[in-house]
């Protein structure tokens, strides 16, 4: 069986399939074939899950440039595919799904853009179903009950993802610049969102207070190459323990093994935070203006820690937040902050 995967974007959401495609690879009797359709910039992410085969890139950005949009399209079509499953539920997205000329078309009934038109199934989780990882689940044993029973499906995690040596060596090389032996603190300082974001203030405070608690504490701090230079005051900022600033300097598959060596995550909502927690680290996840139960860091009850805004708007779904710049991590103590991130870290499984 050959299955096309749609789901473009974005980083998080990309990881929050992988237990869900997890369970498929282990359900469909073989032989079966992952195609996966994603945004060209994230291509390097769906390979991390073993049993993807090819990728197929999405020009988002430039998709009436060049053609590209039709070489997208004869992409697409180079190959049949028994199903198409649409993990994303847009117009795009949707219609990808039936451009892909499968003859079963798959996704959730309650779309946003009319998505669901394109599908010939659709599918409605229970409604205690809320985080995303959880519904992806739901819809793979949905649409393949007989196989998911028979391969008693009953207990999904996060699947081991695969780290290239290179990526590995990279990290271990990284993990050099940070000498000793106490225990590493991933931080992801930002985020997309200005109102997901907590100041740098806040990250090197907490920070300062875990090595207080945590002798030996080793820290780097990770991100894109556009929040280099915050990271840079970050780092500057931090005197009680190593800060390695290596914002804009990993690829993916070098941040899921930066992962692989860390023993918690300090965090804003970002994209880091769903590798870390699918990489099985323990993240301290910050949360202003969006919903943890939706798409907090996911994993077995206990493994996380999730600290809310004390803003009465909050999650108010914004980008900016309406109250006004820095009202979402008013309240939030960064001492009490620091003491489940130390928890965490003493709890920690050594690696490596």
């Amino acid at each position: 069986m050959h299955v096309l995967i749609v789901k473009p974007s974005s980083f998080g959401d990309v990881v929050h399939t992988f237990p869900a495609l997890a369970l498929l690879l282990r359900s469909v009797p073989a032989p079966l074939r992952l195609t996966w359709v994603v945004n060209d910039s994230l291509a390097a992410l769906p390979v991390l899950l073993p049993g993807v085969s090819r990728v197929i890139t999405f020009p988002r950005r430039h998709l009436f440039r060049d053609q590209a949009g039709r070489n997208f399209l004869r992409e697409l079509r180079s190959e049949k595919y028994d199903v198409a499953i649409d993990f994303q539920g847009l117009l795009r997205s949707g219609l990808m799904t039936w451009l892909s000329r499968a003859p079963r078309r798959i996704g959730f009934r309650q779309t946003r853009e009319g998505a669901h038109f394109f599908y010939t199934e659709k599918y409605t989780p229970e409604a205690s179903c809320q985080h995303a990882v959880d519904k992806n689940i739901a819809l793979v044993r949905l649409a393949f009950p007989d196989a998911v029973a028979a391969a008693g499906g009953d207990a999904v995690g996060h699947p081991p993802l695969t780290v290239a040596p290179e990526a590995d060596a990279a990290a271990r090389a990284w993990l050099e610049q940070l000498p000793g032996d106490g225990p590493v603190l991933a931080v992801g300082f930002s985020s997309r969102w200005d109102s997901k974001t907590w100041p740098k203030e806040f990250f090197a405070a907490v920070i300062s207070a875990v090595a207080a608690q945590v002798p030996g504490l080793r820290c780097w701090l990770v991100g894109s190459s556009s929040e280099r230079e915050l990271g840079e005051e970050l780092a500057a900022e931090v005197s009680a323990c190593q800060v390695l600033n290596l914002a804009g300097a990993t690829d993916f598959a070098e941040l899921a093994a930066l992962f692989g060596r860390s023993h918690a995550m300090l965090t804003n909502d970002s994209g880091p935070m769903h590798l870390a927690a699918a990489m099985g680290v323990s993240c301290i996840a910050l949360f202003g203006a969006t919903e943890p139960d939706k798409t907090g860091p996911w994993g077995p009850p206990g493994q996380h820690a999730v600290v809310r805004s004390t803003c009465p708007e909050h999650p108010c779904f914004q980008r900016r937040c309406p109250k006004g710049e820095g009202v979402c991590p008013q309240g939030t103590d960064p001492v009490a902050v620091a003491a489940q991130v130390a928890q965490k870290l003493k709890s920690a499984q050594h690696l490596p």
